[in-house]
């Protein structure tokens, strides 16, 4: 007696009717649910997205556009918007794709793989015509990014890249960071301390090691018992540091900090113990938010409104151009020298 096919079983894509029978829900709730359209409550639609996770179902979009014409939209997914730098970089894009006649919708993942995998499945559905994804996590979602790519659908990284599979644009902090070191090193700091996460599928990490390779080769140190490792909350970054240093009886003179957010809670607690910025403490943030010029706060800079551009116009190639070469870009960052980094007053 022949075995019965599964949902999984025979040649190509899973596709609707096999989901539907599945599950046991009509093709019409099934579609609503991978659509994100409602009519349907909240758990027959995580039923179906599991199941459809489970059997590698997602929608084509390559057939959708077929039929439907391209939408002369273009979406973005960021893990969320605690960071300005997101929102502000998005504003500049959703400015490029209208000059170029194009609409823009953002989406957020809340830091959430999970989330973020459903995302990538509704709007990859015919609802745009590409999307600009910074994961989550480095590898979580990768076989849902491999499955869209084998399904033609756009794909464009930002901040992160997966070597040579997927179009990506990333942030070269390699001159900003040797010239704001020099900086620290003829101002007469000899050690620098880092605070922010300690994850490795965080593009700051990178930027980690690179502090620590050029403060070798500037004959400086890299202090790492000062270092805050592991910081997951900018809010609370500042507070954690200082915890941590009244333990040790010690603080660094200079620290290198994973963003702006994460560099302003420093400031702010530093300012609130009574210490001087820069003479007991000089501070060095990243990306220049608007909340950085008022507090005079060193910073490392990419230009946004560039990046922008760079991220619509790669975009807008692999959507004309699927078959095109993969591009892996960067930007180059510049060091902003504001009144938060300045000479110790103490070694």
């Amino acid at each position: 007696m022949p075995k019965k096919k599964s949902a999984q079983s025979g040649s190509g894509r899973p596709t609707i009717l096999q989901l539907a029978k599945l599950t046991g829900f009509s093709q019409g709730a099934v579609s609503r649910a991978i659509n994100g359209q409602g009519g349907i409550s909240d758990a027959t639609r995580e039923r179906i997205l599991k199941a459809a996770r489970e059997i590698g179902y997602a929608p084509n979009p390559s057939a959708r556009n077929f039929k439907r014409g391209y939408t002369k939209r273009i979406g973005m997914i960021l893990p969320d918007l605690a960071n300005t730098n997101y929102s502000e970089l998005y504003e500049n894009l959703d400015q490029v794709a209208s000059e170029a006649g194009y609409s823009s919708m953002l989406a957020l993942a809340h830091r959430s793989p999970e989330r973020e995998r459903n995302l990538l499945l509704q709007l990859s559905a015919g609802e745009v015509d590409g999307l600009v994804v910074n994961p989550v996590e480095n590898l979580e979602n990768v076989d849902v990014y491999q499955k869209l790519k084998a399904w033609r659908f756009p794909l464009l990284f930002i901040y992160r890249g997966y070597e040579d599979q997927f179009d990506s644009l990333g942030v070269d902090y390699t001159f900003s960071l040797r010239k704001a070191m020099q900086y620290l090193r003829d101002v007469g700091h000899t050690s620098v301390a880092y605070l922010g996460p300690n994850r490795p599928d965080l593009p700051p990490v990178g930027k980690l090691v690179e502090v620590i390779r050029i403060l070798d080769e500037l004959g400086m140190k890299f202090d790492e018992e000062l270092s805050v490792l592991g910081v997951d909350s900018a809010a609370e970054a500042g507070q954690e540091a200082f915890r941590k240093w009244k333990v040790l009886k010690r603080r660094p003179t200079a620290v290198v900090t994973y963003n702006d957010q994460t560099a302003i809670s420093l400031f702010s607690e530093a300012k609130r113990l009574g210490l001087s910025v820069p003479g007991e403490l000089s501070i060095l943030g990243s990306d220049d938010i608007d909340a950085a010029e008022p507090l005079e706060l060193s910073t490392l800079r990419v230009d946004r409104s560039l990046m922008a551009r760079s991220v619509f116009e790669m975009l807008d190639n692999r959507i004309k151009n699927f078959d095109s070469p993969i591009r892996l870009q960067s930007l180059r960052s510049e060091f902003l020298l504001r009144s938060s980094m300045g000479p110790p007053t103490r070694k």
